[in-house]
């Protein structure tokens, strides 16, 4: 749940606090789940949900100290791979922020969490055929800003830790 949140909250410590809120209305509206569709993508429409609610009140003036921390990998072994990986990283990141929100929600929950185009359409609460479209959409758009690092038959496929792979 928190790798979600952390997909659509920069900021560490609201990440926590968003993760910790749907968590409670988890518990809380637990009993007005009905049950016609699976558990999980019932989480997921409330998870998301949040996360959304979160970027309509957040500041996006504020930065904090946190978001401007540089992660430290084991670059001593391999600096040129490890500033390369970084930089990838960093277009990766730049390139899913700049997707619209209804692309971005799509990528996130198919590609990056796994869900399957049905559940992805139960969460979002659209049909299947748009989630689809939307994905394809999606990649294009990547593929489009991201060309310098894909080759042109290669397929955009992403890992759990958000880095490219062919």
């Amino acid at each position: 749940m928190h790798r979600l949140v952390r997909r659509y909250v920069d900021n560490v410590t609201d990440a926590e606090d968003v993760t910790q809120e749907i968590f409670c209305d988890l518990y809380r509206c637990l009993g007005t789940f009905r049950w016609d569709s699976a558990l999980s993508t019932w989480i997921y429409r409330v998870a998301v949900n949040h996360c959304l609610k979160y970027r309509q009140r957040r500041k996006p003036d504020s930065v904090n100290i946190e978001e401007a921390e540089i992660q430290v990998s084991d670059w001593h072994a391999d600096p040129a791979k490890s500033a390369l990986k970084s930089d990838l990283a960093s277009h990766v990141r730049t390139a899913l922020e700049n997707l619209s929100p209804l692309h971005y929600d799509v990528v996130v929950l198919c590609e990056l969490h796994g869900l399957t185009y049905q559940e992805c359409a139960r969460a979002l609460d659209i049909p299947i055929g748009t989630v689809k479209s939307r994905l394809f959409n999606a990649i294009r758009c990547l593929r489009s800003s991201l060309s310098s690092y894909v080759c042109d038959d290669a397929e955009i496929r992403f890992a759990p830790a958000g880095e490219m792979q062919r």
